[in-house]
C-alpha cells in the first residue's frame, strides 16, 4: 500500500464519477473511493484487516487518491488528522472493526479535541455474521465511538427487494457525503462512517446515485441582530481589549480581519498562553496584527492593568479562557466571538448583559468592522518586553542563554525552509520553545496538541509530511512521547517523508517531578517510575528503523560548544534523504526548567495571594 507501488487499474473507479457509464453498478467500496476523490481527499491511510481489503483495493485503484499503510491503528487516525491539518478531509483513515477502532480511540478523541476535520472509515463484520459477535465486532460500536466524533453512521444490510435497495443506495451516498460535509464544517471535527464487509464488497449501487446534486452545509453565520448589538457595544466602548485562543488562528483570513477590526477600535490584542501540559501553540505576530502584544501573562502587572482598565472584554474562539488558566477576567461587559458557543458557556464568564456571537469567526470580525467608524490612535500604551518575561520563578543567566541558543538554532534552520511546519508533541520542551517564540521565523505554521495524547504528535507530523510533500515538517517530541510513538517512524521511512524529529531527552518526566514536589512532597529515594528506561536509546531506535539520526548534549556550562554542535547537526539532518532524528540531551536539573510548567493554576494563585502574585522580572 506504499505510494511507491503501482495502482491496480479498475476502470470503474479510475476515471472518476464523470467517466462512469449510466448502467454501471458499483460496490460499496468503489462508491466510497469515487466520493473521496470527488470531495478532494488526497491521501488515505489504512491499517487493514479482512473487512477493509475491498476498500483498500478500490482506493488504490482510484485516480487522485494515494493509499499509505500507516502500520498501526492509532497511527492511521493520527496520520489522517495530520494530513488534514491544513484542510479538512485532505487525509482519511481506514481502520478495522472493533479492535482497530477501539485501539485508535485515543487518536480519534485527540483529533476531536484539536478540532481536526477528518473522516474515519471503519470496516465492520459482514451483516450476515455481525449478530454472532465475531472477534472483530462489538454491539453498537459506531454509535459508542461516535462520542469522540462530530458525526457517525453505520451502513445497514443491503435490502433484498429492488425498491428498498434503491432507497438504501441513495441513503448510502447521501450519508457518505454528509460525513465529509460535517467534518469540514467549523468547528471541524472527525466523522465516522461504518461499512460492513458485505456492503463494501457487493455490487449494488447504481452509478446514477453519484450524479445526484448535493449541497455541503453552509458555514454558520452570527445572527444579524446580534451583530448589530455587538457593533453598538464596540462603538460605545472607550477601552476594548481582545484575548484570543489559538483555535482562532486555524480560520482562513482571521489575521487580516482581526487586524482591521482592532485597528479601527485602537484595541490591544493578547493571546492565551498555556503554562502546563502541552504548551506550544501557534501565536500571532505583530507583523500580522499591529496591536498584538504577545502572550497574555497573568504574572505581569502591566498585563493585569490592561485587563482591569478595559471596559469591553472580547474573546476569540475561547476554549479554555477560565480562571485556572487566565486568572480573574475583568468585570466589564463581554463579547465572545466563536464557532462553538458551548465551549464558551462552560467557562462561566458571560453574564446577562454580555453577548455571544456564534458563527464563522473571520466573517463575524469582518461584519463588525464594516459597521464601525475608525478612531484616532490607541487607548493603551504597549508594555515593554519585560511584561512577557515576568515570572515568580526566574531562571539563572546561563540557563537563559542555553534556551536562547536552542531556539535560535532551530529558528535559523526553519527560516531556510520554503514552507516550514512545526508539530509539537512535548510538554517541557514545548514550554521552552514558547518562551522564545519570537526566535521562530514568520510564516511558520505551528500545530500543538490540546488533547494531551503523549506520543500522538509524531504520527500527526508524519501524516502532515506524507500528505503534503511540498512541506518541510519539524516534530518536537518529548522522550516519554517517543517511547509511546516511535512505531509511526516506520511509515515515515516507508514513504521517505520530509520530516525532522527532535527528541528532548532530559532523563525523566521532569513535569511530573515538578508537580509531585509541590503536591506530593519529597519521597525518600525519589520516584523511579518517572525515569526513562535505562539503556533505551532514541537515536539507536531511529537508526534501527531506517532513519538518519544524531545525538547532541547541551548544558548551561557549555552553551557555545553545544550551540555550535546543534547547528551542525541540524544542517546534516535537514539534508537527509527521508526522515531524520536528533536526540537532544538536556539536564533534568530543576534549575534548567524554572519558569516552565506552573504547579498552581491562577485560581489557586489568586486565592493564596489576594493582592495578586508576587512577581520578579528576569
Amino acid at each position: 500500500m506504499s505510494s511507491s507501488q503501482p495502482h491496480r487499474r479498475n476502470d470503474a473507479v479510475h476515471s472518476g464519477i464523470s467517466g462512469l457509464a449510466e448502467d454501471t453498478v458499483l460496490t460499496g467500496a468503489e462508491t466510497v473511493a469515487l466520493l473521496l476523490a470527488e470531495h478532494d481527499a488526497e491521501t488515505v491511510f489504512a491499517y487493514a484487516g479482512t473487512s477493509e481489503l475491498a476498500l483498500c483495493d478500490a482506493v488504490e485503484a482510484a485516480g487522485r487518491l494515494r493509499l499509505v499503510n500507516a502500520r498501526g491503528d492509532k497511527e492511521c487516525v493520527f496520520m489522517a488528522a495530520g494530513t488534514s491539518l491544513p484542510r479538512a478531509n485532505r487525509g482519511v483513515a481506514i481502520v478495522h472493526g472493533a479492535r482497530g477502532l477501539t485501539n485508535a480511540a485515543g487518536a480519534l478523541a485527540d483529533a476531536h479535541r484539536n478540532e481536526t476535520g477528518t473522516l474515519v472509515i471503519v470496516g465492520l463484520a459482514s451483516t450476515r455474521s455481525a449478530r454472532f459477535l465475531p472477534p472483530h465486532a462489538e454491539p453498537d460500536l459506531i454509535a459508542s465511538m461516535g462520542t469522540f466524533a462530530q458525526w457517525s453512521w453505520e451502513a445497514p444490510a443491503i435490502p433484498g427487494d429492488a425498491p428498498a435497495r434503491a432507497r438504501a443506495a441513495e441513503e448510502f451516498v447521501r450519508r457518505f457525503r454528509d460525513a465529509l460535509g460535517s467534518s469540514a464544517r467549523p468547528p471541524t471535527r472527525p466523522s465516522i462512517f461504518g461499512i460492513p464487509q458485505d456492503v463494501a464488497e457487493t455490487r449494488w449501487i447504481p452509478a446514477a446515485e453519484l450524479a445526484r446534486p448535493w449541497c455541503p452545509p453552509a458555514p454558520p453565520v452570527a445572527a444579524a441582530s446580534d451583530l448589530t448589538r455587538a457593533t453598538e457595544l464596540m462603538a460605545g466602548a472607550a477601552r476594548p481589549l481582545f484575548l484570543l485562543d489559538d483555535f482562532a488562528l486555524a480560520h482562513t483570513d482571521l489575521r487580516e480581519a482581526l487586524a482591521r477590526l482592532t485597528d479601527l477600535l485602537g484595541a490591544p490584542v493578547l493571546q492565551l498562553r498555556y503554562r502546563r501540559g502541552p504548551m506550544l501553540f501557534e501565536r500571532l505576530r505583530v507583523e500580522e496584527v499591529g496591536n498584538f502584544l504577545g502572550w497574555f501573562n497573568p504574572f505581569s502587572e502591566a498585563h493585569r492593568a490592561l485587563l482591569s482598565d478595559c471596559d469591553l472584554f472580547v474573546t476569540l474562539e475561547d476554549r479554555n479562557i477560565y480562571r485556572r488558566v487566565v486568572g480573574v477576567v475583568p468585570p466589564c461587559r463581554k463579547v465572545a466571538i466563536t464557532s462553538d458557543g458551548g465551549k464558551v458557556r462552560k467557562n462561566e464568564y458571560l453574564g446577562g448583559g454580555d453577548m455571544l456571537l456564534e458563527g464563522e469567526v473571520a466573517t463575524t470580525l469582518r461584519s463588525l468592522a464594516d459597521g464601525l467608524a475608525g478612531r484616532t490612535g490607541r487607548w493603551f500604551a504597549p508594555p515593554g518586553e519585560a511584561a512577557a518575561r515576568t515570572t515568580p520563578e526566574p531562571a539563572d543567566e546561563a540557563v537563559e542563554r542555553l534556551r536562547t541558543a536552542i531556539v535560535g538554532a532551530i529558528g535559523q534552520t526553519l527560516s531556510g525552509w520554503d514552507a516550514p511546519a512545526l508539530v509539537d508533541d512535548s510538554q517541557m520542551f514545548g514550554g521552552l520553545l514558547a518562551e522564545r517564540y519570537e526566535l521562530l521565523p514568520p510564516g511558520l505554521r505551528v500545530y500543538g496538541d490540546h488533547g494531551g495524547f503523549v506520543g500522538g504528535g509524531l504520527a500527526t507530523a508524519i501524516g502532515l509530511a506524507i500528505g503534503d510533500p511540498s512541506l518541510r515538517v519539524l516534530c518536537t517530541l518529548g522522550d516519554q512521547g517517543f517511547t509511546n510513538a516511535f512505531q509511526g517512524l516506520v511509515s515515515a521511512v516507508q514513504e521517505q517523508a520530509r520530516i525532522l524529529v527532535i527528541v528532548c531527552n532530559n532523563g525523566r518526566s521532569v513535569s511530573l517531578e515538578k508537580q509531585a514536589a509541590v503536591s506530593g512532597g519529597a519521597r525518600p529515594g525519589g520516584r523511579d517510575y518517572l525515569g526513562n528506561v535505562p539503556g533505551f536509546g532514541y537515536r539507536r531506535v531511529a537508526e534501527a528503523i531506517g532513519a538518519a539520526a544524531w545525538s547532541v548534549e547541551m548544558r548551561p556550562d557549555a552553551v557555545e560548544d553545544g550551540a555550535h554542535l546543534l547547528k551542525n547537526v541540524l544542517a546534516k539532518a535537514e539534508s537527509a534523504d527521508g526522515p531524520a532524528l536528533i536526540e537532544l540531551g538536556l539536564p533534568s536539573d530543576p534549575a534548567m526548567w524554572r519558569g516552565i510548567w506552573l504547579t498552581q493554576g491562577f485560581d489557586e494563585a489568586t486565592a493564596d495571594r489576594s493582592a495578586g502574585p508576587r512577581v520578579e522580572t528576569r
